[in-house]
């Protein structure tokens, strides 16, 4: 067994111009559409924007789990997406490239946490692996 880790931090304010400024290509680009979905519910745009910030650093905390990065072998933006179980907990969801790295690493679990304050949201990515890779 062998236990592999990511984290990230990102600055909720350069997501609160992005929301502001309706930057949709720069979300599109980066989130998956039930992503974009759960973040556009919230009521106000700091809410938006700390969804959006606490996603971004995820699946950057993801693909340094992963030992690729975002946007190298392979690995895209909307292969990682943050899904939340039925009590609300973040999760992670692997597709495309990102699934295939975790396959060929033996990823057997993928847990993820988020947090957002004084500006700044995180995330921190433990995965569990099967064999030694």
């Amino acid at each position: 067994m062998d236990v592999r880790c990511g984290i990230d931090i990102a600055d909720i304010s350069r997501f609160v111009k992005i929301v502001e400024d309706g930057n949709t290509a720069f979300i599109d680009k980066c989130f998956t559409e039930e992503e974009i979905r759960y973040c556009s519910s919230a009521k106000d745009n700091l809410k938006k924007a700390e969804r959006y910030a606490a996603r971004f650093a995820a699946k950057e905390a993801v693909g340094k789990a992963l030992g690729t990065g975002l946007l190298s072998e392979g690995v895209g933006m909307k292969d990682i997406e943050v899904v939340k179980d039925e009590k609300g907990a973040p999760g992670v969801r692997l597709t495309g490239g990102a699934l295939s790295h975790a396959e060929e690493l033996g990823m057997s679990s993928i847990s993820l946490s988020l947090s957002h304050d004084g500006g700044m949201a995180a995330a921190y990515c433990v995965m569990l692996l099967e064999n030694n890779a």
